[in-house]
Formats: C-alpha cells, structure tokens, sequence
C-alpha cells in the first residue's frame, strides 16, 4: 500500500494567496482609478474668461465650497469641517483666439497607505465643470 499523502493544505494555501494578489490588485486599481479623477485637465473654449470663471463658481465653488482667491488662478476650497481641507484651481490664459482653462487639484490629502482622501468630491467637481463648458461650447477641446 502507498502513503497517503494530504493535499489539501497545499491548495488552501495556494487560494488563500491567490486571494490575497486579487485584493491587492483590486486596491490598487480602485486608488489609481480616484487619483485618475481629478487629474489636471487643460480646456481650449469660446467661451470668455468671465464665463469660465462663472462656470466655476457654480459647479466648484457652490454646495459647501467657497472661493478662496479669486484672481488667476482662481481657487476654490471646501470647508474644514472634519480636518480635510481640498482645492481646486483655476488658471485662465489665451491662445490662439480660444480662452484656455487649467483646472487642477491643488489641495488633497492622503490617507496612511496612500490613497486620498474624498477623491470623489474632487472628482464629481472637476467632471461637473468639463460637463459644463462642453454643454455652453460644443467646440471646447478638453485634454488631460
């Protein structure tokens, strides 16, 4: 007769490890994708500077932000209440006879591993801002 041979410990710590890879990668992606969100962003419009600065003040500044400075850059913060402060900046210039906006996120804060913090707040802004211009301005060209 043969010896009996146990594999089951084998695999249990096989799949547990495998586990373990697929919660990392998952993390990870789950981190890239926020930080993905309110990466910098260039905008080429029609639309004035005034009216850039307008749409910033309502899809940035409004529900709980506040402008901090409004020269150029203009920037926008929220409010501390829970001791993590965030802003958003926005740089207005022109070339080539379209008004360009740099919107980029000045202020964040990462937690213990590196991920951010409220990194959906800064994200539904920013996207709430390109939303806004595509929809005044049909021919606006967002990069970034």
């Amino acid at each position: 007769m043969g010896i009996a041979s146990d594999t089951t410990t084998e695999g249990n710590g096989t799949a547990g490890a495998l586990i373990l890879v697929v919660i990392a990668v998952l993390y990870l992606g789950y981190v890239a994708f926020k930080r993905h969100g309110f990466r910098p962003r260039r905008v080429e419009t029609t639309l004035t500077g005034q009216q850039l600065r307008q749409v910033f003040k309502k899809k940035i500044a409004g529900r709980g932000w506040s402008v901090a400075d409004d020269g150029n850059p203009m920037i926008a913060r929220s409010a501390e209440i829970d001791g993590v402060r965030l802003g958003i900046s926005l740089k207005i210039s022109e070339s080539g006879g379209r008004t360009v906006g740099e919107l980029a996120a000045i202020l964040h804060k990462k937690k213990i591993f590196g991920d951010t913090a409220k990194a959906y707040s800064l994200r539904w802004r920013m996207n709430g801002f390109i939303a806004q211009v595509r929809r005044l301005d049909s021919t606006a060209k967002v990069m970034g």
